[in-house]
């Protein structure tokens, strides 16, 4: 079988943190989330950004516990706070949490609260405050979540090609209104001569503006067209279009991490080899977040060897399923696919790079169907390629051992086999 074209792609992260030898820098919940705290409760605030949006909610229905006995002497920065809170005034908390699980709770202006003032925050809004760590686990933890699930969003097999239309995304510019003549304006020329001036530029500035959005829009309107006669008609024949097709959808995807992908399309638009070039096991996160069971604190656990590398078993193979996926869905002539998913080394004997390969899988389009992609979380992806023809030498516990992967000849014998 030929070979007629080879593509590498490198298929980014789409879920990220911020690290730095500065620690991991979490804002809990989306931009513009904090805790506002006052006499009436405490609330939660969260702006839409890009929307001019925002919404409120009531976090102590039931209210907070009275204030404490007043002390001697000067009253301290937590005497002054609850004293703010009690006359009807509010503060504002931000959490953030660092890789070492140190929690920072601060004021508006990023200024950090002292001992006393935290005493007064945590009686207010204890269990907001506990809610907003609880998300800032969740969010440092989701880069780990994510490497178990990647499998989650794999597509159905079709046989037709559907194209999905994109809706420009910038708004059509709205005309201002022109300035009413005043009075001053229609006795004296002068006047009426720079408001007519005035009202000459919003017309300049609006048709330009509209001549530009115009532009904007059948730039647009013919890249969809051009994507929809790719995506429905030249993906049923040409196989460049085919490449094309696959390379922007798998780009598309936002990968918990980092992998590229190399593939081979047959001569015959039937058949398709692919590579994936996985990451090595110590790019994965090594420890998790937890929040104390009564305390706001959170804790810093190391991530068991043995658990890591049940992870890295699911991504290595759920980056399979989705790459399948991808290829059932979006090429409907492809009938077999060969995914080969590899390592990259070092040889010990000459130091030149090698590539150790962990498994690979021959799949048919028949064989795809029989997946019940309606119940995906409930599936275990390497249990999943043990249903198709596969090579792969591993422990229960995710220990691999290379193998030989099937090679083209291997790939043109099946599709035979399938007729």
């Amino acid at each position: 079988m030929a070979l007629r074209f080879r593509r590498r792609i490198r298929i980014a992260p789409g879920i990220s943190l911020n690290l730095s030898k500065s620690g991991i820098g979490a804002s809990i919940g989306p931009r513009g989330a904090k805790i506002n705290v006052g006499s009436r409760g405490v609330y939660a605030n969260v702006g839409l950004p890009g929307t001019g949006l925002s919404f409120r909610e009531k976090l102590n229905k039931r209210g907070g516990r009275g204030a404490t006995s007043a002390q001697a002497g000067a009253p301290s920065a937590g005497k002054v706070l609850e004293q703010q809170l009690q006359a009807g005034g509010s503060a504002v908390a931000r959490v953030r949490v660092n890789e070492d699980g140190e929690v920072a709770i601060t004021d508006d202006a990023g200024q950090p609260y002292d001992e006393t003032e935290l005493r007064v925050l945590r009686k207010y809004a204890g269990e907001g405050m506990r809610d907003m760590l609880q998300q800032a686990c969740d969010q440092l933890n989701a880069d780990l979540s994510a490497l178990a699930t990647v499998h989650i969003e794999t597509l159905p097999p079709r046989d037709k090609p559907v194209f999905q239309a994109r809706v420009f995304p910038e708004p059509e510019p709205q005309r201002r209104p022109l300035l009413q003549p005043t009075l001053w304006s229609r006795i004296w020329p002068p006047a009426g001569r720079r408001l007519q001036e005035q009202n000459e530029r919003l017309a300049e500035q609006y048709a330009r503006a509209f001549s530009e959005w115009e532009a904007a829009a059948r730039a647009f309107n013919e890249q969809e067209r051009q994507r929809r006669e790719q995506e429905t008609e030249l993906v049923l024949t040409n196989l460049d279009a085919m490449a094309n097709v696959l390379e922007e959808h798998l780009g598309e995807i936002p990968w918990p991490r980092e992998t590229n992908v190399s593939f081979d399309l047959g001569d015959d638009a039937s058949t398709i080899a692919i590579d994936i070039e996985l990451p090595e096991e110590d790019d994965f996160p090594g420890v998790e977040y937890n929040l104390a069971a009564k305390q706001a604190k959170v804790s810093v656990k190391k991530v068991a060897a043995t658990r890591r590398r049940m992870l890295y078993r699911d991504y290595a193979h759920g980056v399979a399923m989705r790459v399948l996926g991808e290829i059932f869905h979006r090429l409907p002539t492809v009938q077999v696919a060969l995914v080969s998913a590899y390592m990259s080394a070092l040889d010990a004997g000459t130091g030149q790079p090698t590539e150790s390969y962990l498994y690979s899988v021959l799949v048919t389009k028949p064989q795809w169907r029989e997946i019940n992609f309606k119940a995906l979380a409930d599936i275990e992806p390497p249990a999943t390629l043990e249903h198709f023809e596969l090579r792969r030498k591993m422990t229960k516990t995710g220990v691999f051992k290379p193998i030989q992967p099937f090679d083209v000849a291997a790939l043109a014998n099946y599709r035979t086999l399938g007729d």
